[in-house]
């Protein structure tokens, strides 16, 4: 089925919107386009009490009387939200007879454009369209690319984006993809964990990049003692994307296996024995810069996290779901404390 609705991203950058109506479905979309720099325009006679007020802080234009079509002039896009067939139909023809594209609120029939549910994540932003047919199922994906999209990933966007001139210190091509990789998938999100400037951070991955230093040896430890991958915390399903090896115990299930990238190299081991010891084995594996995640299904020991850290390595050890196996993590932990005296 082709699309009946093409997606753009619209410039809203000294952009002028024109909305008719002053009710609840004026209010709902107000709010969205007042996350945009475009110049608002309010034609509503008897506007909720907010809209004043917004109008009064200066967010918007409110003019008190109905829509013409001279109020079009220079528009680049109008809201027909009068929730009035008649008056919303007043507004389209006026928008057609003006060469300015119309959407009316709750209206796909008769609407030019329709607003898509999003992700802001500003610069990064994610529309979802359903055709309007199943604007549930929008709200559903919506509300899980939320719980995906860390709430940061603006911020390492809007970082990168003011590095970027000073970025291309690195030659085009592969050297300034890696870095970017490496903003993105490492050093960003961890500079954001530990609450460290986002500009040093930038410049100190660039210094080692155009030095081709070599990267610190990366281990993440994650519990995955579930079945469902849905039940997974989102730091562990974004390791999994990430990771160059994962190290998984042998009943960590297939479904979790399957999230992470095709392109990694899987060992799969026998708890709670191991030749050579568990921390020299993730420390080995991660030479030369990799990532390796460590999947266990019991609690893993906290001097696991201490050792390969002593060992040179940046280790994250991620907290999931607890399952009843306390007698197993303690077997474990007391067997990992004698392999290493």
């Amino acid at each position: 089925m082709p699309m009946q609705h093409f997606p753009i991203f619209v410039a809203m950058q000294d952009a002028r919107v024109v909305l008719s109506g002053g009710d609840a479905a004026a209010l709902a979309k107000l709010r969205l386009l007042m996350k945009t720099p475009a110049r608002i325009d309010v034609y509503a006679q008897s506007p909720l009490d907010e809209i004043v007020t917004w109008a009064e802080e200066g967010r918007l234009t409110l003019h008190r009387r109905e829509l013409q079509i001279a109020d079009l002039a220079g528009a680049r896009l109008v809201y027909a939200a009068d929730e009035d067939a008649d008056r919303d139909g007043a507004t389209l023809t006026m928008a057609q007879e003006a060469g300015v594209l119309a959407n009316i609120v709750d209206d796909l029939a008769r609407s030019e454009f329709i607003t898509p549910a999003m992700v802001d994540r500003s610069p990064v932003t994610i529309a979802i369209g359903t055709e309007g047919t199943a604007p549930v199922l929008a709200r559903q994906i919506k509300a899980d690319l939320e719980a995906r999209v860390p709430v940061s990933t603006g911020a390492l966007a809007q970082a990168a984006r003011d590095f970027r001139t000073t970025a291309e210190a690195l030659p085009h091509g592969a050297a300034r993809r890696a870095f970017w990789s490496d903003w993105f998938t490492h050093a960003g999100p961890a500079t954001v964990d530990r609450d460290g400037d986002l500009g040093e951070a930038l410049q100190t991955l660039l210094d080692r990049h155009l030095t081709n230093e070599a990267a610190k040896p990366q281990v993440t430890l994650a519990l995955a003692d579930v079945r469902d991958p849905d039940l997974l915390v989102m730091k562990t399903r974004r390791a999994l994307h990430e990771a160059d090896v994962v190290v998984h115990d042998a009943d960590v299930a297939p479904e979790i296996l399957e999230l992470a990238r095709r392109e990694a190299d899987f060992l799969s081991m026998a708890r709670p024995s191991q030749v050579p010891p568990l921390h020299v084995l993730l420390a080995q594996l991660a030479e030369g810069g990799r990532h390796v995640l460590y999947l266990s299904t019991i609690p893993i020991p906290q001097n696991l996290a201490r050792d390969l850290r002593a060992g040179g390595c940046d280790c994250t050890d991620i907290p999931g779901l607890i399952a009843q196996t306390t007698k197993h993590h303690t077997e474990y932990s007391t067997q990992y404390s004698k392999e290493r005296a």
